[in-house]
């Protein structure tokens, strides 16, 4: 009787050993994927923001590039309208002496 006591304790103690070893296994599981998921995800938000600043550092140098061309663009017309100030300054002063001249003749 004693050899099957002992064999039956045996077999309890192997099968609660596989039972702790099935339990701890997928607890081991469970923690790996939670890992990895919060590691993943922290990985692929990283990756998010850096397509996102990437993406708005390009936007940024084309505005800034259209700014510039517009600043360009509004001083060259700026330059065109001094020039036509001076060019209808010219004709009133021309028309002024051409009436004085009308009506001196009259």
């Amino acid at each position: 009787m004693m050899i099957s006591q002992f064999g039956n304790k045996l077999k309890n103690d192997i099968e609660t050993n596989m039972n702790d070893n099935i339990v701890i296994t997928a607890v081991f599981s469970f923690i790996s994927t939670i890992v990895g998921y919060v590691v993943g995800s922290r990985k692929t938000n990283a990756e998010t923001d850096r397509l996102v600043l990437d993406n708005m550092k390009g936007v940024i140098e084309v505005y800034t590039q259209t700014i510039d061309d517009l600043k360009n663009e509004v001083q060259e017309l700026k330059a065109e309208i001094k020039t036509y100030k001076v060019c209808i300054d010219k004709l009133e002063k021309e028309l002024n002496n051409f009436k004085k001249q009308m009506q001196q003749d009259v």
